[in-house]
């Protein structure tokens, strides 16, 4: 009698869990936003690799897995804010630290004073061809260049989300590490 109930329970137990979850599914039970403190781009967007090339000519690669860190110079920013805390997420990351790359964009009209970037060594510097890259920012965002930013991109070519430089590095070191 004792093994029946508890066979019956066991029986029961994967139907009352199915039943539970396709009801709370229909009735739109679900959390109301995201935990996380980046905002969204309006829908993600896949980098065009062509619209972003190095100083020797090469196109920005994805196929390396890493997460892409950036900022996007704007004549009339403070950019070195970005930069700098850039370069502290990127240390604060101690042993994911190679899961991440740090790329600096600039487009053919505004190029800051090749001096300020000595100061950040391994970032990756790339020119916006044709203004490609920031045509697609300006229409999955509104107000982007109002103040300075750190867009992500991930591993896959999809830029997904930016950070306010003015925001707390710790929140910022909190969603890269459930990203990365």
């Amino acid at each position: 009698m004792n093994n029946r109930i508890f066979l019956i329970f066991l029986l029961v137990t994967p139907l009352i869990v199915i039943i539970g979850s396709t009801l709370a599914f229909n009735l739109g039970y679900s959390p109301e936003n995201t935990k996380n403190n980046g905002t969204f781009f309006d829908s993600y967007f896949e980098v065009d690799p062509r619209s972003l090339v190095d100083e020797s000519g090469s196109e920005i690669e994805f196929e390396d897995g890493k997460w892409v860190l950036g900022v996007y110079y704007n004549n009339d920013l403070n950019f070195e804010n970005a930069l700098y805390l850039m370069r502290q997420l990127n240390v604060a990351l101690n042993r994911d630290i190679f899961k991440l790359k740090r790329i600096f964009v600039q487009s053919k009209s505004f190029q800051p004073n090749a001096k300020l970037l000595d100061d950040f060594p391994r970032i990756e510097i790339f020119n916006d061809v044709n203004d490609g890259f920031i045509n697609q920012i300006e229409k999955n965002t509104t107000d982007y260049f109002s103040t300075p930013r750190i867009f992500v991109i991930d591993p896959y070519g999809r830029a997904v989300m930016f950070f306010d430089a003015s925001m707390d590095p710790k929140l910022i070191l909190k969603d890269l590490k459930v990203l990365i």
